[in-house]
């Protein structure tokens, strides 16, 4: 068994989850031992990791709860920073050791697409993922990352019954159009993880008018690939 790292990512409301338990299903139909890996929702095996780790979580929570942007991005990518290599270390790592696959619903990329989008641009901060991504230097990057292209106005039906401030962008706090907000901070995330997609090599897979089964089948597609060649 080859153990290998798959990160799906995406705008907000692009099906990342559904599409990771529907790869995950697939290849653990395949005899694949699979570790699925929800960024926000990481379960350690290890008790103590878990407690820190549901730390770093509230505090991420904590800030989320007001205008984090008045932190500054400098501290808030430092802090997610943190949190992405602890799971590589305590998560990951060990999965792959064991010849598992690690399939990741989001790693880091759309954080650090988040953040180039909505900046603070006054305050000299970030406003480009080359500026963001050196921050993340220690932590793992996946064998393979699928970029999940969805329509932003597909995406904005999907989430506007849930949507939380986060996705309308720090610049868009407090907007009375969230929908409106939605879709031009979205629009920017969007453009910046497709810069990332072509600098990284990603597969880039189109999923307008696709259901989460032919999307599925395509990773797991492109992932019999990456196998061959390695």
């Amino acid at each position: 068994m080859t153990p290998v790292f798959i990160a799906l990512e995406g705008i907000d409301g692009s099906g990342k989850s559904s599409t990771a338990a529907a790869v995950a299903a697939r290849l653990r139909r395949r005899a694949d031992v699979v570790r699925l890996v929800r960024h926000n929702a990481v379960e350690p095996d290890d008790p103590f990791v878990a407690e820190y780790l549901d730390g770093l979580r509230a505090l991420q929570q904590m800030s989320l709860r007001g205008p984090y942007f008045r932190l500054g991005d400098p501290h808030w990518v430092l802090i997610r920073a943190s949190y992405y290599a602890l799971v590589d270390r305590c998560v990951i790592t060990p999965a792959l050791e064991r010849g598992h696959v690690v399939v990741a619903d989001g790693w880091f990329h759309k954080f650090v697409a988040r953040i180039a989008a909505g900046g603070v641009r006054a305050r000299g901060d970030f406003d480009r993922p080359d500026q963001i991504l050196p921050l993340f230097a220690p932590v793992r990057r996946p064998d393979l990352v699928f970029l999940l292209d969805t329509p932003v106005a597909t995406a904005a039906a999907r989430r506007m019954a849930t949507v939380n401030p986060g996705e309308l962008g720090p610049q868009n706090a407090g907007t009375s159009s969230p929908e409106k907000a939605f879709v031009s901070y979205q629009s920017a995330v969007r453009g910046h993880l497709l810069s990332m997609a072509v600098a990284g090599r990603w597969h880039v897979v189109r999923t307008a008018a696709r259901d989460v089964g032919s999307v599925a089948a395509e990773v797991c597609a492109d992932l019999d690939v990456l196998r061959e060649v390695g």
